[in-house]
């Protein structure tokens, strides 16, 4: 008999196809479950950065509360304020939440711009007044793969007096 070594052509393509559905599988795996968890992180992401946005906020406020103010703007889109010696301004412009810190006078002079949140589908700013005084401020974010849940919080602007 004669023997050789090596391998046959069928045995060569039985392991071509067996490697092959390996790799189809491997495949498989990644874009069904790594792919989908991904897409879940940054969702997670997104919406850790609005709750800080929400805490950032809730501090201005705070400690605008705590000292003497005078409101500039006033809009559904925007707040500025007077804090003394500078003006503090939130915004949504662009799908992005902005804080600017400087001077504002019909428009922003000498300002810093902080990007506080972005990809954010809608934000609004809703103020209750009482006697014609702002007394609490809720801003409202919607991030864009959520329709019915928004991000909410609410802040008193001013403090409680005793009736």
């Amino acid at each position: 008999m004669f023997h050789q070594k090596g391998f046959s052509l069928l045995s060569f393509l039985l392991y071509l196809v067996l490697f092959s559905l390996m790799m189809l599988l491997s495949c498989h795996i990644v874009t069904s479950l790594i792919i989908p968890s991904f897409s879940s992180i940054r969702r997670s992401q997104s919406l850790i950065s609005l709750h800080i946005a929400t805490d950032l906020f809730v501090r201005d406020i705070r400690i605008m509360r705590n000292s003497e103010h005078q409101w500039k703007v006033i809009r559904p889109q925007e707040v500025i304020w007077n804090q003394g010696n500078s003006d503090i301004g939130w915004l949504f412009v662009d799908n992005r939440l902005e804080r600017r810190e400087g001077t504002y006078d019909e428009e922003w002079k000498n300002s810093t711009m902080s990007t506080i949140a972005r990809n954010i589908s809608k934000a609004t700013f809703i103020y209750e007044t009482r006697g014609g005084r702002v007394v609490g401020i809720e801003l409202v974010m919607m991030p864009p793969w959520q329709k019915e849940k928004p991000v909410t919080c609410y802040v008193a602007v001013s403090k409680q007096e005793n009736a």
